[in-house]
């Protein structure tokens, strides 16, 4: 029932009513949630053998665990890049964060970033998840909520060897018991030809519902990756959206001759083809093609150039790159004000970080196209997160249920990943190693 001013008075005067405080005039405020403890864990996970422009991708792929632990006794988690750089940068931050609140981040920011942005993104998750946690909250929610529930992913295909390729059973850096057969990492076989990728995208149409399809390519030859392209499409009955990465490894006259044939095929995009923004351009002009990029839009700083010169249609999102989570919600509106689309770019990563992909994607209003994944390439049990792998379906992903990111680490498998990151001794990704013990004297020449 509604009161009028006069009977409010009246209850008020006699006690009756207590006028509800706005915040800031004696209302309670969140408490704060100080960090007590930093710990960074260097992990290495089984990596297939994929082959992409920069030769074969070793027998791990590397990441770095950072866990927040709070005077509440809540731990934040979060997961950023590989390597050692990247794990001195997390190191080196870790002592400036205690006694720091974890629902003031930004107030922190700067330092962090300006040294490694892969650093930051890592910190910021960790604190957003313990503040999710803190909240009974989604880290969704503390974004401002989803726009969508569940985020479209595409299928990321390369090119690769199989998992027991004799030379790389070989390496000196194996530290897991795997082998030939069906004691091989995987059984997607070798895939090093139109035919075979055609077999294994359907595959993971049957497994996954994958309706987007981006090929890893700058591998086999031009004209051979344009054939699968076309090959592909006519297996799908150009139903299906499909999409190629080169990484930059094809010289201007050849994206330009493969991109104006590549109008037969149903194309999303066509993604890095070539280096550089002045590059990307002219192959954009002079083919009509939507372009997209992971290289040479990638920083903040980029954006002036890329105003000016017109490289790209669809810029892809990665917290690790752009600033942690809160960086890509920046980055979908600076898109739509250039009229760019967004999207996500992926490296090999657990299963922390494919979370917050699929929140971003869920938070993100301009990230309308389906983001790119490595997950599934991880075999089941190898991730570090407790239970199973999390699960695509129908090509999308849902919204983690938990508070904060929603998922949790399972501290035997953490221990796990961290003792075969220190047996490996892999401390950067270097696929030209790898690529030489079955190819010696490889080098990455452009087409």
């Amino acid at each position: 029932m509604l009161l009028d001013r006069r009977a409010w008075l009246r209850l008020a005067a006699a006690g009756l009513l207590t006028p509800r405080p706005l915040f800031g005039q004696g209302a309670a405020r969140p408490a704060p949630l100080k960090i007590t403890d930093v710990t960074i864990t260097p992990i290495a996970l089984p990596d297939p053998p994929l082959l992409a422009s920069s030769g074969c991708h070793g027998p791990y792929f590397l990441r770095n665990l950072v866990q927040l632990r709070t005077e509440a006794g809540i731990v934040g988690i979060g997961e950023t890049r590989g390597g050692q750089g990247t794990t001195a940068a997390l190191e080196r931050a870790a002592a400036s964060l205690k006694g720091q609140n974890v629902f003031a981040y930004r107030s922190f920011f700067k330092p962090i970033y300006t040294d490694h942005v892969g650093a930051w993104a890592g910190i910021e998750l960790a604190c957003l998840d313990a503040a999710g946690k803190a909240t009974n909250r989604r880290l969704c929610e503390l974004l401002g909520g989803p726009v969508r529930d569940e985020p479209e992913f595409a299928a990321y295909l390369f090119y690769r060897y199989a998992a027991d390729q004799p030379k790389l059973l070989a390496d000196s850096r194996l530290a897991d018991p795997r082998g030939k057969g069906d004691r091989a990492l995987d059984q997607w076989g070798e895939v090093r030809t139109p035919e075979a990728m055609v077999k294994l995208a359907d595959e993971w149409r049957k497994r996954w519902g994958f309706s987007v399809f981006k090929l890893k390519g700058g591998v086999l030859p031009p004209d051979a990756e344009l054939e699968t392209l076309k090959r592909m499409n006519a297996h799908f009955g150009g139903k299906h959206l499909l999409r190629i990465d080169p990484n930059a490894r094809w010289k201007k006259e050849t994206a330009l001759t493969i991109g104006k044939k590549l109008k037969d095929v149903h194309l999303e995009y066509y993604e890095d083809p070539v280096a550089g923004q002045q590059a990307m351009s002219e192959v954009r002009t002079e083919t009509g093609l939507p372009m997209s990029t992971n290289m040479c839009v990638t920083r903040f700083e980029h954006v002036p150039e890329a105003v000016r010169l017109k490289p790209v249609d669809v810029v892809l999102a990665d917290s690790h790159y752009w600033g942690g989570i809160t960086g890509c919600l920046e980055l979908g509106r600076i898109c739509e004000t250039f009229g760019w689309k967004v999207s996500q770019h992926s490296n090999n990563h657990a299963g922390v970080t494919m979370a917050a992909m699929v929140h971003i994607a869920a938070t993100v209003p301009q990230l309308t196209v389906a983001s790119d994944t490595h997950y599934p390439w991880l075999i089941e049990g190898a991730d570090v997160i407790q239970g199973p792998n999390l699960k695509i379906q129908g090509g999308k992903l849902k919204i983690p249920a938990g508070p904060g990111v929603g998922v949790q680490l399972d501290p035997d498998k953490v221990a796990r990943a961290h003792e075969v990151y220190r047996k490996c001794g892999m401390k950067e990704r270097d696929d030209a190693t790898t690529m030489r013990l079955i190819e010696p004297g490889w080098k990455r020449e452009l087409y």
